[in-house]
């Protein structure tokens, strides 16, 4: 490879070509029973890198992929990365009709799809895309991923790439309106996984968890970072709190990232004890504060630090982090301080940067904040007024000059005149030592405007009234905040993230105050 390729730049595909050159034996991953090695890594990336550009793919086309956690999908995002080729996630879980739109707006000429996701679509994906590559046994040897991993060519590909030259293009899963594609260079996702090395305290000899999917920013980024130290991942598929335990122990994971629902599901699993998890030093969640009482237990029971990272697809994580000295020392829904390649402010809805204790919107500024919206122009130009990125979540700095969420700006509940954050209510629910799971919505309401309305799971096992939810709701809110009503489910609606969709939430119970207005 020429030393005129790869001269003053930050590169996606150099992290695992660099990791491989410096320690090519050590494990890179671990998924089941198999262990690949830097050098083994590195070398199915370059294969899939030149068997992409031998079909004729030119710099800046694009690669979709509908795939689940697996080895075979890490080779393909950095394999695409090193061909100078553009990376499309496309989540799953998503509509048929959402994979078509995502196909052609971004004019795919390659689709990797896992076998199982096919959903008997495989002519219809293979009339949308040149090229489909299939990962499972019943592909055909033609159509099968591995058969473009034959080559003999474990070169590194002869292909410029510049710092700000688009990487990827992620679709926000959103839980409103259609899907919007977000432009990311080579620049920030290198920057943002470099940073997070120090935010989140990770160590070359990490045994790490990839269990969250990595069609998604958060854990694309957290796992750029393990290879730019030369740690080691392993793939779990899906969650499932025993299964999860038992990979723990036996590979003795040293560090994990999950969600608060997570760590939940296996704090509180009956089979909890008989797992010996003492390898846990590090435990990252995301999406939303930790209940204190699951947080107290995971400290207690595991003995390992606890960290939330804060970001968004349109700002490549994390970009802020409440750290684990702080995570007892403050309660409530805390995202504590910027990371160390962004500027965070809160400003008006005129501009203005505002001061402490004082709510607003939360803005953001860094390296790793995206390129813009695909072909969507006015979107980009809204997203960036005054010079910032703008989130759409509302917060406050408090004294100490920690970082406070308060709601997204469309989650705020307007009730008889008071502003409610729904995540207020939501911590009061999941301090309820039988509450797994909760989320609070604003539902139509002729007295009201909007009624506030909980929805509620409860712990395995666990029974429970809506009333005494509700006093226990009454000792811990202002009257306003109290629900009007609690709703005890088995599941709540939720995107491949766990993120819980208030939209459909919102649809599906929009009449439920309809004959009861005087609730």
């Amino acid at each position: 490879m020429s030393e005129i390729t790869i001269l003053n730049r930050v590169a996606i595909g150099d992290i695992v070509r660099r990791t491989a050159a410096k320690n090519p034996a050590k494990t890179a991953i671990i998924s089941g029973d198999k262990r690949i090695s830097y050098q083994e890594f590195n070398e199915d990336c370059n294969r899939f890198a030149h068997y992409l550009l031998d079909l004729g793919l030119e710099k800046g086309d694009s690669v979709a992929t509908i795939c689940g956690n697996s080895w075979q999908f890490l080779v393909a995002i950095f394999g695409i990365a090193k061909a100078g080729l553009v990376w499309v996630p496309i989540n799953p879980g998503v509509s048929f009709n959402e994979k078509s739109y995502i196909l052609a707006e971004v004019r795919a000429k390659v689709l990797i799809c896992d076998e199982v996701f096919l959903q008997d679509k495989k002519e219809e994906f293979s009339s949308m895309c040149p090229e489909l590559l299939i990962i499972g046994k019943g592909a055909t040897d033609a159509e099968k991923f591995e058969h473009a991993l034959n080559s003999n060519h474990t070169e590194e590909p002869e292909v410029e790439i510049g710092d700000r030259d688009l990487a990827q293009i992620m679709f926000t899963s959103g839980t409103t309106g259609s899907p919007k594609g977000v432009l990311i260079n080579h620049q920030a996702v290198f920057i943002a996984s470099l940073a997070n090395i120090i935010e989140a305290g990770m160590a070359k000899d990490d045994i790490a968890t990839m269990m969250m999917p990595v069609f998604h920013c958060a854990q694309h980024t957290l796992v750029s970072s393990f290879f730019h130290l030369g740690a080691t991942v392993v793939v779990i598929q899906g969650f499932e709190p025993e299964s999860f335990m038992k990979t723990v122990e036996k590979e003795k994971i040293t560090w994990m990232f999950g969600l608060p629902m997570m760590y939940r599901a296996f704090l509180y699993h009956p089979s909890f004890k008989k797992y010996n998890l003492s390898s846990l030093r590090y435990c990252l969640y995301a999406m939303a504060p930790m209940d204190r009482n699951t947080l107290e237990k995971g400290i207690s029971e595991l003995g390992c630090e606890f960290a939330l990272g804060s970001g968004q697809t349109e700002m490549y994580p994390a970009t802020c982090v409440f750290k684990p000295e702080d995570q007892l020392r403050k309660s409530g829904p805390y995202w504590g301080t910027a990371s160390l390649i962004t500027d965070i402010a809160i400003m008006d809805d005129d501009g203005n940067l505002i001061g402490k204790n004082e709510v607003g919107e939360i803005v953001h500024r860094g390296p790793n904040v995206m390129a813009g919206y695909l072909n969507n122009p006015e979107e980009t130009k809204r997203s960036r007024q005054f010079g910032w990125h703008h989130t759409g979540d509302l917060g406050y700095f408090d004294e100490e000059g920690l970082l406070v969420f308060v709601d997204r700006k469309k989650d705020m509940i307007k009730t008889g005149g008071e502003n409610v954050a729904s995540i207020q209510v939501e911590q009061a629910l999941l301090s309820y030592p039988k509450v797994l799971n909760a989320v609070a919505v604003g539902l139509p309401h002729e007295r009201w405007i909007e009624a506030v309305t909980a929805f509620v799971v409860l712990k395995p096992g666990e029974v429970a009234t809506k009333e005494e939810i509700l006093k226990h709701c009454k000792e811990h809110l202002g009257t306003f905040q109290v629900p009007k009503e609690v709703l005890i489910v088995t599941e709540l609606p939720q995107t491949t993230t766990g993120k819980i969709q208030k939209n459909v939430l919102r649809e599906q119970f929009k009449n439920l105050y309809s004959n009861n207005p005087v609730v």
